[in-house]
């Protein structure tokens, strides 16, 4: 089932339904213009993931590019891992064995918080755990006719109401963790696989130590709250849970097991939920050999590479390109005709390095950037909800560029924005849109941000033609035998040729 996944996944035809849209954000820099989630996203090309913070901690590194250092340490381990096939596919094929796992752990992580249970420490409760001592042999000498039966009968009586007093605190704490006691199974079994690998990366070590007491511990919490749950059962609850004190017992048990590991839980699991990251981009990264480990520039702004292309267009269609930009405060101005590669040129340059920011191979010959983040405009939609027009909604979305450039913390951290506005200000008429265009322009010169601009306002290309901080690049495409040609090839220089003509002809408009 596995190696049908992933066979499929080379034709990006996807058998797993999770589309990782309950991690996306309203608004965010560039998740939505660049498909980072859907059906069909870079999330379902790369998730391998099982457990829920496993894909939460996916999605939060494609949203959220990592620092320096970081991002070396998850190449080095994605490049360990991706040779590891027998113990990437236990470790996937063991999550996917129990179906809790996909849950939230929210609850789980809640109740692993919270302080002691302070009703428990009261001394009925803890002198109380020992009335069975008392009460069982009360019954064994009434069942062999030593005593009459209101002896062991009052006790159970005492017992039942010292039980009663507890039994909403106890319902509670199962209410939080009972439902997950299948899920705790799977991270155990997790554990276990990782703590019994051999690796050599230090980040996959400390991983590893991480998790080195974590499946008994898990295994322990999981046997208690099977036992506590066993309370449910009403013949269970009377013939057991009164006479030997099953509440107080194994009530006990779980707040002692929460004191010890209160705040080993979330380290646990946030261990295992990397590792099923790093295992999702190792998987990407054996699946597609031509794929390669970006380099990680410590320059202040730089994109250098050559033979790039979408990871999501299959090989045999992909297109490659070159292309680079350095240093703060360039524009790339790329012209074009009506379906000739704009838009998804500037979606494979961002998805290369929304990877390589989170320590993935790239779909590249060679690849080199510097850290930095990503914003984008591309789909700029109108909002009867909010009263907003398409041009408006793109006007919203360039102030979030400009104010982010100009806040100061980015500046602060060095880390500089690349952009990829896609038919700049598109609304509107061709005046209003050359010089907003060439405002805009001008303004994020001065700016720690570089980027993309397409547009068919051939006039800004023109105008800046000879500007030390702009570059002009094109996509064109030729008639052959009435039929348009493109070749998706990024060219240099402003492009004067366009097909709208062309096309509306082909839909049957009479243009004379």
């Amino acid at each position: 089932m596995l190696n049908e996944d992933e066979i499929k996944r080379l034709d990006n035809v996807f058998t797993r339904t999770e589309t990782g849209e309950q991690f996306a954000e309203p608004n965010h820099f560039y998740a939505s213009d660049l498909d980072i989630f859907g059906k069909q996203s870079l999330f379902k090309l790369l998730n391998r993931t099982h457990t829920y913070r496993g894909g939460s901690t996916l999605a939060n590194w494609l949203k959220f590019p990592a620092q320096r250092a970081e991002i070396l340490s998850r190449q080095e381990s994605i490049e360990e891992l991706s040779g590891k096939i027998d113990f990437r596919q236990d470790l996937e094929a063991s999550a996917m064995l129990i179906e809790e796992v996909s849950e939230p752990t929210n609850k789980l992580i809640s109740w692993s918080e919270e302080p002691e249970n302070e009703t428990i420490k009261k001394p009925v409760f803890q002198y109380g755990k020992f009335l069975p001592y008392l009460t069982i042999p009360l019954v064994l000498a009434w069942a062999f006719n030593y005593i009459p039966i209101g002896y062991p009968l009052l006790m159970l009586i005492i017992q039942g109401f010292i039980l009663k007093q507890i039994y909403d605190t106890v319902s509670y704490a199962l209410d939080q963790t009972i439902r997950l006691s299948s899920t705790l199974k799977a991270y155990a079994n997790l554990s276990e696989l990782i703590v019994d690998e051999t690796f050599t990366h230090q980040k996959l070590k400390n991983l590893q130590a991480e998790l080195s007491e974590a499946s008994p511990a898990i295994r322990a919490l999981e046997d208690i709250l099977n036992k506590l749950g066993n309370r449910a059962n009403p013949f269970f609850a009377l013939v057991m849970g009164v006479p030997l004190m099953w509440d107080i017992q194994y009530f006990i048990k779980l707040e002692n097991w929460k004191k010890t590991y209160q705040q080993n839980l979330p380290r646990w699991l946030s261990s295992i939920a990397e590792f099923e990251t790093l295992n999702s981009f190792a998987g990407l990264s054996f699946a597609n050999p031509a794929f390669i480990k970006p380099e990680i520039s410590e320059e202040i702004f730089t994109l250098k590479t050559t033979g790039l292309a979408h990871p999501m267009i299959r090989k045999i269609k992909r297109i490659s390109n070159d292309i680079q930009l350095i240093g703060e405060g360039k524009t790339i101005i790329i012209t074009g005709s009506n379906m000739s590669g704009k838009s998804t040129f500037q979606r494979t340059v961002a998805v290369n390095i929304i990877l390589a920011l989170a320590g993935s191979v790239v779909c590249a010959e060679t690849f080199v950037c510097s850290c930095m983040r990503v914003f984008t405009s591309m789909r700029t939609q109108d909002s009867l909800e909010e009263d907003t027009s398409s041009f408006y909604a793109e006007l919203k979305r360039l102030k979030t560029l400009i104010e982010a450039v100009g806040n100061r913390q980015f500046e602060n951290n060095n880390i500089p924005i690349i952009y990829f506005l896609d038919e700049i200000l598109k609304g509107t008429n061709s005046k209003d849109r050359h010089e907003g265009a060439k405002a805009l322009m001008l303004q994020l010169h001065h700016t720690i941000a570089s980027g993309f601009i397409s547009t068919h306002d051939v006039e800004l290309g023109d105008e800046f033609d000879n500007q030390g901080f702009v570059e002009n690049y094109s996509f064109s495409s030729e008639v052959v035998k009435d039929d348009l040609v493109f070749d998706y090839k990024l060219r240099a220089g402003v492009c004067h040729s366009f097909n709208a003509s062309m096309l509306m002809k082909g839909i049957g408009i009479e243009i004379r």
